[in-house]
């Protein structure tokens, strides 16, 4: 592959006079064939188009919408003209904005706007795409789709981790495999971000992952500011033995990111090229995940834990709640299933005369920033279920699909496009059958309709239903008995039981739920639907021999259990805790759905309720704040707690009258600065601060100085936040500084970007540096209060 290209247009002032750097594939076409041609001579087999930001979003942002198709065209016909022998990437990253719940941007825009580049693409003769320098795995699943549906190509996605594997909002390496390999992508990598020492660290995890081709494009380090000129620290050589150790990995693909160049391409292409891959052969891996975490089922001891707990069928409570629009219940559930050792959560919230597509695709938003667990997706609504799939940040599970045709037909495609697993019911428009043989034959017809729509049998998880002993206890052999078979000719198929059916309308349910959970896992049961608040070690004789239709009409369990108590949930027992906790809870964990009741009572008690907010508030968000620094909570987590700390404050504020001394925003003025053309950590930073209802101006990218405080003069800012990613337009940072002083233009400065260091904003005169936006967000608060007492 080739090396960097933005860091070699930064070096030979290639950038002048365009907005962004895809323009100079109709304005100064000879810059970029000229780093083409240089990276074809050193070797390279892939070239990447200059077509990076060129979606619809950016491009109508900067006013290029019309030139889009010249842009694209003009990208890839450049390198066709030097070579019609190298491989032609289109190259396709990140917009620039937050998919939701994170950000403003929907799912189906940000789609939408790679649909645009990925049928350009396509149009112009690309040969494959290459979606590169992805940080947020929502925003990757969209590039992904948008690609696999408008382009016919082979498509390779790259991810950006930090050195300890995680993204900025905390999606792991794993994660990212199990979505990415399950969409459908033909390739996996890594780029950007760091060294190739350390990238070479994380690329091995892919290699002991999965069987597809891996790509490796690190940086040549990271870069440092000397004397006021970018230096990338690590050499050729240096360079070199990380490639040779990701080769022994099983690595396929080659190339360089940031700070690499020619020479790299050159040395690496004498080291590497024509050389046989070395061949990995990965164990069976069987990933689900969410935004932050994957798990392999083949791993887990079984049987994996499905909480059936966020299911309203029986809950007055619940029901209630979800008709309301509230799900407080339903994140408060998912906490204690979790805490409990549930491995992955059942959502439901089928209620009549509920809008359940919003509903649903709310929850799952919500639950998957409040709990790591993977999530089983349950609705018999198609449209509800398609809608919360697409906006779920990981691999799910659908819950589920039975023999019906007409089912299969609508379900078993949705699972296809958007890679989940898929629980299906051994059912039909007849009903369940009564024998194994019957189950097993509704079986296979859902495995030859998943293989008319290429959807792999690996993914689809049987339930072969089982019915309550009380009233059919032959059925229950019947059920194993086509468990233990389907294991056997359908051995890459899993097994799923909802277990507690099996004890309706007998005393001691538990006691028969148990008992029959470990004869389900004998014959191999892979996941329990089940209640993890109940007690799953019981194994009991008398059950047993019900349960195996020794004990007719359940005789000698009925003398035994009958005159036992009906158990009283222990939720029965659990005392609410204080006011203020719940408040504190509440910020801690992103539920703002629970935030006016509690303020309402709190209100009511005639206390000091400005107090008890501000207290129970920033105590929350400090937490938050401390193990973001940790890296145990992530981007997302912090977003959820400052909207929740926003609904307080709102509520107080509008309630009590609390005039602007007591609760004010300020405005803040983000700016990339010149000459640089990354937003990914400015737009961050202002996601938060938008959360904790600072009113974020954000000018964009390659911001003149001038322009900068010219705007600061004109809304007089809290502050200014200026990002740099590359150390060549650091510089500009302190022309920013140095402006401000000289038109006497009283506001604080504060900088950050990969590359920026506390010491570089001592010398240049800024205010404050911040390694993160939490950083960013604490600084700027305390501003705040600081203009408050003056």
């Amino acid at each position: 592959m080739d090396g960097a290209t933005g860091t070699e247009l930064q070096k030979k002032k290639y950038l002048d006079n365009v907005v962004i750097p895809e323009q100079l594939n109709t304005r100064f076409p000879e810059r970029i064939s000229d780093v083409y041609y240089s990276y074809i001579d050193a070797g390279s087999d892939i070239i990447l188009a200059n077509t990076f930001g060129a979606n619809y979003i950016r491009l109508k942002h900067h006013e290029l919408l019309d030139e889009a198709d010249d842009i694209i065209e003009s990208g890839i016909n450049l390198i066709r003209k030097i070579s019609k022998d190298v491989i032609i990437a289109g190259d396709i990253s990140s917009i620039g904005e937050y998919i939701e719940p994170l950000g403003n941007l929907s799912f189906d825009d940000a789609y939408n706007a790679f649909a645009f580049q990925a049928s350009l693409l396509q149009k112009h003769g690309a040969d494959i795409i290459i979606i590169e320098t992805m940080t947020e795995i929502k925003e990757m699943k969209a590039a992904v789709l948008a690609a696999k549906e408008n382009f016919t190509g082979a498509i390779i996605v790259q991810m950006t981790f930090s050195k300890d594997g995680t993204t900025v909002t905390g999606t792991d390496l794993k994660s990212f495999i199990a979505l990415a390999e399950n969409l459908g992508a033909d390739a996996l990598g890594l780029n950007c971000s760091i060294g190739s020492k350390d990238l070479c660290n994380l690329v091995k995890i892919l290699c002991d992952n999965t069987n597809l081709p891996i790509s490796f494009k690190p940086n040549a380090g990271i870069p440092t500011l000397i004397n006021h000129q970018t230096y990338f620290p690590e050499t050729v050589e240096e360079f070199i033995e990380s490639n040779l150790k990701a080769y022994s990995y099983g690595v396929n693909m080659f190339g360089g990111c940031c700070g690499t160049n020619p020479e790299f391409i050159k040395k690496l292409s004498d080291e590497i090229k024509n050389k046989a891959p070395n061949i990995r052969k990965v164990k069976n891996r069987y990933f689900l995940s969410t935004r932050v975490k994957a798990i392999d089922v083949n791993e887990i001891k079984k049987p994996v834990i499905i909480g059936e707990r966020i299911n309203p069928t029986n809950r007055k409570k619940l029901q209630e709640e979800l008709f309301s629009g509230n799900l407080s219940l339903v994140k408060n559930e998912a906490r204690l299933q979790v805490n409990e050792g549930a491995n992955i959560l059942d959502v439901n919230v089928g209620v009549p005369g509920i809008d359940e597509i919003n509903l649903l695709v709310s929850a799952v938003n919500q639950l998957q920033e409040v709990v790591s667990v993977p999530l089983c997706i349950d609705s018999s609504n198609t449209k509800a279920l398609e809608q919360a799939v697409k906006n779920c940040a990981g691999r799910p599970i659908i819950n589920s699909v039975n023999g019906e045709q007409e089912k299969l037909d609508s379900i078993i495609p949705i699972a296809k496009k958007y890679g989940t697993a898929l629980i299906a019911l051994t059912t039909d428009d007849s009903g369940i059958p009564k024998t194994a043989e019957a189950r097993l034959k509704i079986a296979a017809k859902i495995l030859n309709v998943a293989d008319i729509y290429g959807f792999d049998r690996k993914n689809i998880i049987f339930d072969y239903l089982v019915m309550s002993v009380s009233s059919s206890p032959e059925q229950v052999n019947e059920t194993l008995k086509a468990m233990k078979k389907s294991k056997e000719i359908y051995p890459q198929c899993k097994l799923a039981l909802g277990v507690s059916n099996i004890s309706f309308g007998l005393p001691a349910r538990q006691t028969i739920n148990s008992t029959f959970m470990k004869m389900a896992v004998e014959v191999g049961l892979d996941f329990a639907i089940i209640n993890p608040y109940e007690n799953w070690k019981i194994y009991d004789i008398f059950a047993k021999d019900l349960l195996e239709n020794r004990d007719k009409g359940a005789v000698k369990y009925m003398k035994t259990f009958a005159s036992f108590k009906k158990h009283i949930s222990s939720e029965s027992f659990i005392e609410k805790p204080s006011l203020d906790k719940q408040l504190y809870f509440a910020v801690l964990n992103g539920d703002k759905e629970s935030i006016p009741n509690i303020l309402e009572q709190i209100i009511k008690l005639n206390v000091n309720p400005f107090k008890i907010v501000n207290d129970n508030v920033l105590r929350a968000l400090n937490f938050v704040g401390e193990r973001f620094s940790l890296k145990e909570y992530f981007l997302p987590q912090i977003i959820m707690s400052a909207q929740a700390a926003q609904v307080a404050f709102s509520i107080v504020k509008t309630t009590l009258k609390v005039g602007s001394d007591e609760s004010s925003v300020g405005k803040i003025i983000m700016a990339t600065v010149k000459g640089d053309m990354h937003d990914i950590g400015k737009n961050i930073v202002g996601s938060v601060l938008e959360s904790y209802g600072f009113c974020v101006i954000d000018m964009g990218i390659n911001v003149d100085s001038q322009l900068i405080i010219d705007k600061a003069y004109e809304v007089e800012p809290i502050a200014i936040g200026l990002s740099a990613l590359m150390t060549t337009t650091m510089p500009e940072m302190e022309a920013v500084v140095k402006l401000r002083n000289v038109l006497n233009v009283r506001t604080k400065i504060i900088i950050g970007g990969a590359a920026v260091t506390g010491k570089f904003a001592k010398e240049i005169g800024a205010d404050a540096y911040a390694k993160d936006a939490m950083e960013a967000a604490v600084y700027i608060r305390t501003l705040q209060q600081s203009n408050k007492k003056n």
